[in-house]
């Protein structure tokens, strides 16, 4: 009996000893799959609210690299597309006003009096993302900010900006730091928006929605093993139509953010056991933006990833593009390119803030432009093959 006994403590021992953080998120939660999952995405929501203009053309004071963090939206349903937008404060650790810009008859006028109460501030704001995050039936906003951009590097709080009959208010979010990125979905299934945002000085976290827009740090849906790995850039995504969103983040690869795909399932969290590393490009480790496109027509979403200098070899730091196809494999995938993407890169360019997949030239097929058309790039789609 006491030779049982210690079996079963051993073998208990064991079972605890053999499994990690990342393998207890296995455990389902039972999260029912939704076929239509995609459509919740703040990516989504970025291609299907846009307009293609000079950016200079809307925000007076713009130059390419500036106004990073844009949205997209008919904020007042008055039927045409609004933006709203925030550049960076590069002298000092003071925060700027975020500018929401009125569309009248496709000219673009500053109007701050839609701010209820106190115009939302950022010192360097580097994302926009537009939802309705509590569903009053009006888009709100969400910004990422990390700081002033030097050491010692000390971030600054985030904020959720909610619309309601195109008054906007805002409110603090339950996090803070050098946040790059944020992106957002229903990734537990349960009809509203959640948020991930990317702090690079720390760890990743999910912000989880009470479907009345107020959110709550749950830690345990990030691997703890990827944090400090440098990711700062990040969306979710039904790669796979399996009714789950994967994320995918990425950032700088030479100090530990690799390009990773994180496989969605029903525990409604992510694991370091399950995920996929996206194919390198030397010497373009700086990984800026992820899109997705279907570019052969085989009903497989594909990756494409802005890249631009990591400083490493003869590319200067954050200089120059160099755009990348990744083809669907299923478990995984490879760099098709060199055959699919041509004129992809050129490294004496100014690098490429956000890209956008969208029908051009209107023959019926998807292209890939930057966002802002001050950039003057497009690849046309001829039969699954992109021409600058």
């Amino acid at each position: 009996m006491k030779n049982t006994k210690t079996i079963i403590l051993l073998l208990s021992f064991t079972i605890i000893l053999g499994c990690s953080k990342d393998e207890s998120n296995e455990v389902s939660l039972n999260i029912t799959s939704n076929t239509e999952i995609n459509k919740t995405t703040s990516y989504s929501n970025y291609i299907s609210n846009y307009i293609y203009e000079d950016m200079s053309t809307v925000f007076p004071y713009y130059w390419l690299g500036g106004y990073n963090a844009r949205a997209y939206a008919d904020f007042d349903k008055d039927g045409d597309i609004d933006v709203m937008g925030l550049g960076q404060n590069t002298n000092a650790n003071v925060g700027i006003d975020v500018e929401y810009y009125k569309n009248s008859n496709e000219a673009y006028l500053l109007e701050q009096t839609v701010f209820n109460s106190n115009i939302p501030t950022y010192v360097h704001a580097r994302k926009a993302i537009t939802g309705d995050f509590d569903k009053n039936g009006f888009t709100d906003i969400v910004i990422a900010g990390h700081g002033f951009d030097q050491s010692p590097y000390l971030g600054e709080v985030q904020k959720i900006i909610f619309n309601t009959n195109g008054i906007f208010t805002t409110k603090t979010l339950p996090i803070s730091g050098f946040c790059h990125s944020v992106c957002a979905g229903d990734i537990d299934n349960d009809g509203d928006l959640d948020l991930f945002f990317t702090e690079t000085k720390s760890i990743s976290k999910f912000l989880i929605n009470d479907g009345a827009g107020n959110f709550t740090i749950d830690s345990s849906r990030f691997p703890s093993n990827l944090g400090n790995k440098n990711f700062y850039t990040s969306e979710l995504y039904d790669i796979n139509n399996d009714g789950f969103l994967e994320l995918v983040i990425t950032g700088h690869e030479k100090q530990g953010g690799k390009s990773t795909v994180l496989w969605g399932g029903s525990t409604g969290k992510y694991s370091s056991n399950r995920m996929a590393i996206l194919p390198e490009v030397n010497g373009n480790g700086e990984v800026i933006d992820i899109d997705f496109i279907d570019y052969n027509g085989d009903n497989k979403n594909d990756i494409l990833l802005t890249r631009t200098g990591d400083s490493t070899g003869s590319l200067p730091f954050y200089q120059g593009y160099y755009l990348q196809i990744l083809k669907n494999e299923g478990n995984t995938f490879s760099d098709v390119t060199n055959s699919v993407l041509l004129n992809n890169f050129d490294i004496s360019a100014n690098w490429i803030n956000w890209i956008r997949i969208h029908d051009v030239d209107n023959d019926g097929d998807l292209d890939i432009t930057t966002d802002d058309k001050k950039y003057n790039l497009e690849w046309k789609n001829a039969n699954g093959v992109f021409s600058k």
